[in-house]
C-alpha cells in the first residue's frame, strides 16, 4: 500500500542518489553506455546503414529524430508522474537537473508499486517504438525510429538500476522520489519498536523531572 505521509514504525533503510552518490552515477551511466552501443549494434544487424537518401529527406528525418527524442523525454517523465498519481494521490514535481530530467512526488511507494513506477516508460515507449518499428522496418524511418527506441532503453538505465535495488530490499519497504534521489524506508521490527516506546518514555518521564525541578 501507498502513502501520502510515512506511516508510524518505519526508519530509514537506504538512499538511491543518482547525483551525488558517484558509485551510483557511473554505474547508471556504465548501464546507458552499454545498452545505447547494444542497441545501435542490433540495428545494424537488423538493417545495416547503407541506405542513401536525398539530402531533404535526411534532414527532415535528422529533425524528427531531435524532435521526437525532445518531445520523449517529456513524455517518459509523464509517463512517471501518470503511474506515481494513480498509486496515491501526493504532490509530483517535475524538472531538470543539469543534463537529467526528472519526475518526483511527495507519496511513499510499497515496493510493487515503485516497481511499477520505474518500469512504466520503459515498457509503454518500447511497446509503441516497437510497434512502429514493424510498419518501419528498413531503411531512413527505421533508423529514425530505431534511434529513439535505443533512446528509451538506455535512458531508463536509472530506472533499471533503481528496480534491480528494489528487488534486493525487504518486501516491507516504502520509498519516497524525490526525482534524482530516493529514499528507502523498512518497516521496523517488534524489538525495535519496543525499544523505541522504552526511550519514548524515558524521554517523557525526564522532561517531566527537569519541568518540575
Amino acid at each position: 500500500m501507498c502513502h501520502t505521509i510515512l506511516p508510524e514504525n518505519y526508519t530509514f533503510y537506504d538512499k538511491i542518489d543518482l547525483q551525488h552518490n558517484k558509485k551510483h552515477f557511473w554505474i547508471v551511466q556504465g548501464i546507458s553506455l552499454v545498452l545505447l552501443v547494444a542497441m545501435i549494434v542490433a540495428g545494424y544487424f537488423i538493417d545495416n546503414i547503407s541506405f542513401v537518401e536525398n539530402i531533404t529527406d535526411t534532414f527532415i528525418a535528422l529533425a524528427v529524430l531531435i524532435v521526437g527524442y525532445i518531445l520523449y523525454i517529456f513524455l517518459h517523465e509523464a509517463t512517471h508522474g501518470i503511474v506515481m498519481r494513480l498509486s496515491v494521490k501526493a504532490k509530483l514535481n517535475f524538472g531538470f537537473k543539469g543534463w537529467a530530467a526528472y519526475a518526483g512526488s511527495t507519496g511513499y511507494f510499497d515496493k510493487k508499486h515503485y516497481i511499477a513506477v520505474s518500469l512504466a516508460p520503459l515498457v509503454l515507449w518500447g511497446i509503441i517504438f516497437g510497434i512502429l518499428n514493424v510498419f518501419y522496418n528498413q531503411g531512413m524511418w527505421f533508423w529514425v525510429i530505431w534511434l529513439l527506441q535505443a533512446g528509451n532503453i538506455s535512458g531508463a538505465s536509472g530506472d533499471l538500476f533503481c528496480t534491480y535495488k528494489m528487488l534486493t530490499y525487504p518486501k516491507d519497504i516504502l520509498v519516497n522520489d524525490t526525482g534524482m534521489d530516493m529514499t528507502v524506508y523498512r518497516k521496523m521490527t517488534e524489538e525495535e519498536i519496543l525499544n523505541s516506546n522504552v526511550v519514548s518514555e524515558e524521554s517523557a518521564k525526564n522532561s517531566v523531572e527537569v519541568s518540575g525541578d
